[in-house]
C-alpha cells in the first residue's frame, strides 16, 4: 500500500526511513481538463496524506481529490493551523488553510492526525511512558491547535504571545490556556 503525499521531500524520506513509499510529492506538471478525464491513478495508493507541501499545485490537490473520493482512499492531514508564523509579524498560510480547498471539495477534514488531534499526545505519551499528564505542559503560540491539543489531551497549556496568538486573542476564544506567557523565557 502506498501513499499519495502532498508534502515535502524530507516528509517523503522520512516516510521512506520507515518503510512507507509515498508517491505525488514533489513537483506536478500542470494538467487539463481532458488530461484529468483521463487520469489513471495507482491502485495501490490507499492513502492521501496532506502535509505542509511548498509545491502544492491545482493538480496534486485533483489527483488527491480522485484518489478519496472515486478510489476510496482514506484521506489524512497532518494538521489544521490556519497560519504559520515566521517570525516577527509576517504569516503564512499554514496547511489547514492551503488544504481548506480540497477539504471543501471533499464534504470533510479527513482524520487529523496533528494539532489539535489527541492521537499525537498518545503516540508520545505511550512511546516515553508518560503516565501522569500532570506533568506535561503543552507550550505554543496557537489558540485553535496548539493550545485546544492540550484541551484535547488533557494536559496543560501555556500560550505564548510570541507567535500568532496575541493576548485580547485569548480574551475573545472560548479556547483557553492554563497559563499565558509574553516569551518562553518566562518558563525558566
Amino acid at each position: 500500500e502506498k501513499i499519495f503525499l502532498m508534502g515535502s521531500n524530507g516528509f517523503s524520506s522520512v516516510l521512506k526511513e520507515c518503510g512507507v513509499e509515498a508517491v505525488g510529492h514533489g513537483v506536478h506538471e500542470p494538467m487539463d481538463l481532458h488530461s484529468f478525464s483521463t487520469f489513471q491513478p495507482d491502485p495501490t495508493v490507499k492513502f492521501v496524506v496532506g502535509g505542509f507541501d511548498p509545491q502544492l499545485t491545482h493538480t496534486k490537490m485533483t489527483k488527491a481529490f480522485i484518489y478519496v473520493r472515486e478510489f476510496g482512499a482514506e484521506y489524512i492531514c497532518t494538521s489544521q493551523d490556519l497560519v504559520y508564523p515566521m517570525g516577527g509579524s509576517r504569516l503564512l498560510p499554514g496547511v489547514g488553510s492551503v488544504l481548506a480547498g480540497l477539504t471543501a471539495a471533499l464534504g470533510h477534514t479527513g482524520k487529523v492526525i496533528g494539532k489539535p488531534s489527541p492521537i499525537f499526545f498518545d503516540i508520545v505519551a505511550r512511546e516515553h511512558g508518560i503516565t501522569d499528564k500532570s506533568r506535561v505542559l503543552m507550550v505554543g503560540d496557537n489558540l485553535l491547535t496548539d493550545i485546544q491539543f492540550a484541551a484535547n489531551s488533557g494536559i496543560d497549556s501555556a500560550v505564548v504571545y510570541t507567535g500568532v496568538t496575541k493576548p485580547k486573542d485569548v480574551t475573545e476564544s472560548a479556547v483557553k490556556p492554563t497559563y499565558c506567557l509574553n516569551s518562553v523565557a518566562e518558563l525558566l
